[in-house]
């Protein structure tokens, strides 16, 4: 940890041991009886919880993740062998090698408009810090393998040191200058050796993630950032996903060309991720409203069609008429049922909905319609579109095709 001086690293390394064990020893136990050692196992931290419980630490985490993140990473190492040795004999408790803080920021100032920026809105300002950023994920890359530590050993005094990737340069290795022994007599050799076996890999994905239209006003383009997910953050979103993520906002090199300025594209290295649609699915339907529907159908339980028509009149109430185009844009927002026939073969219940018609018919009012009634939504128009029209392009990513992209 090169920004932090030695005498303050064993005092919060003490300090973050001890938090964790008070509040989170049941994690800690949960990991310790998990029987696959290779695992990354996340433990998860509530940034509220730690500002209550030490605010000194908690800035220190949020002014320099890049070293602290993974000085508690090293915390949760130390609190699960504590864990593990005060566990009784009768129960079997496998140590762990892996295990990696996430930082739950929900309901702390990190989620306040000042550190809690659209995509659009990121600067300079923001990097380094612990961030959170919001929107939906357009695209999810292939699951890769990176190197994620190699130990090195000074040759002229034998001083063992880890060395970790710069995801920033294209995840490649520095080499220190001198030997980085904190030694009374400093060493100064500037030889070393690679030792075998100690290098670690870990599971990398690259997700992009952009701005929600719904928020964004009239003429304004959604901005996208890169995320990096690693370990057990890998494969848990899918494009389509609203998420909340948190994690440290840096810059990437851009390929070196010959006679072309190199760029510094912005990537965020993903710390804790959240999926808000999950959230909205899981939201409780109060008593009183579920009592309205069962009063609803008991009404017209003898007329079950006069109530299917009266729910119609509320589809897109501006619009008069058109009871068929409103049936078929309820049953289209409802969806159907996955059929399954004898071969194994799956038919999808969902079911596509193309309005055709001339100007002023009401189209554009039925989408908006359907788009607020919709978790995950996105508006598009054909205003830019080529003479093509409608086309499908397929995107290399990594050597790898990806899912094909439309294009209105």
């Amino acid at each position: 940890m090169n920004s932090c001086n030695e005498e303050e690293v064993p005092m919060r390394l003490h300090s973050a041991v001890e938090y964790l064990l008070h509040s989170h020893s049941d994690q800690l136990r949960s990991i310790i009886l998990s029987p696959d050692p290779k695992l990354h196992y996340p433990l998860f931290v509530d940034y509220a919880e730690l500002m209550d419980a030490d605010p000194p630490l908690a800035r220190l985490v949020f002014d320099n993740p890049t070293d602290y993140l993974r000085f508690f990473d090293q915390a949760a190492i130390l609190a699960h062998k504590r864990v593990l040795k005060d566990m009784v004999s009768h129960e079997k408790g496998v140590e762990k090698k892996f295990i990696h803080v996430r930082f739950n920021v929900c309901g702390s100032p990190l989620e306040f408009p000042e550190t809690f920026p659209t995509i659009g809105h990121v600067r300079v300002k923001h990097r380094g810090i612990l961030l959170t950023l919001k929107g939906t994920v357009i695209r999810s890359g292939a699951v890769k393998m990176y190197e994620g530590q190699r130990t090195y050993q000074c040759k002229k005094c034998k001083h063992m040191f880890p060395l970790y990737p710069e995801l920033e340069t294209r995840n490649s290795i520095t080499l220190p200058s001198i030997c980085p022994s904190q030694r009374s007599n400093p060493c100064e050799g500037t030889k070393f050796l690679c030792i075998e076996n100690t290098t670690v890999c870990h599971d990398y994905q690259e997700i992009k993630i952009q701005e929600s239209t719904q928020v964004l006003g009239v003429g304004v383009i959604p901005r996208l950032i890169l995320v990096i997910l690693q370990d057990d953050l890998v494969d848990i979103v899918k494009a389509g996903d609203d998420v909340i993520i948190t994690g440290i906002l840096t810059a990437k090199w851009s390929p070196d060309l010959k006679d072309v300025r190199c760029d510094l594209d912005p990537i965020l290295i993903a710390n804790h991720v959240r999926k808000t649609n999950e959230m909205k699915l899981e939201i409780d339907i109060p008593d009183d409203v579920a009592m309205k529907f069962k009063q609803f159908w008991l009404d017209f339980r003898d007329t079950p069609l006069k109530g299917r028509n009266t729910i119609l009149q509320g589809i897109c109430p501006q619009v008069f008429g058109l009871f068929t185009v409103k049936l078929a844009v309820a049953l289209t927002l409802i969806g159907g049922v996955q059929h399954v026939d004898a071969s194994g073969t799956k038919i999808r219940g969902e079911s596509h909905l193309l309005l055709v018609g001339d100007p002023g018919t009401g189209k554009s009012q039925f989408l908006k319609f359907a788009a607020k009634l919709s978790n995950r939504s996105v508006i598009t128009t054909g205003l830019g579109s080529t003479s093509a029209g409608l086309t499908v392009t397929a995107v290399k990513d990594g050597g790898n095709f990806i899912s094909p992209l439309l294009e209105f």
